[in-house]
């Protein structure tokens, strides 16, 4: 999949964040608490639009993120699960149909 430096910024900040908490698949929570950590970002500059509650994101996004089981050592590729896959399908969909 090719995808904008931006976006493959988020994928790397989604996937390191798996690994630090020792998840075993990357999913689309990792995703968005990659997007939501960039106070510069698109996901955090939509959210300003819409005058959303910030910290309730977060907190909610850590909480789920606290839900998914961990493996023990922690692996060293992280694979997207089915969610994850989706997302990034429909991604590159959309940016090829965009022109992006």
């Amino acid at each position: 999949m090719s995808f904008t430096e931006a976006a493959q910024a988020v994928l790397v900040a989604a996937q390191d964040k798996a690994k630090s908490l020792s998840h075993q698949q990357l999913d689309v929570l990792h995703l968005l608490q990659a997007q939501l950590s960039d106070s510069d970002g698109l996901a955090m500059r939509v959210l300003k639009m819409v005058s959303g509650d910030q910290q309730q994101l977060k907190s909610s996004v850590e909480a789920g993120l606290k839900q998914f089981p961990k493996v023990s050592p922690a692996l060293d590729e992280i694979a997207p699960n089915h969610a994850c896959r989706s997302a990034l399908s429909e991604a590159q969909r959309l940016s090829k149909e965009k022109g992006d």
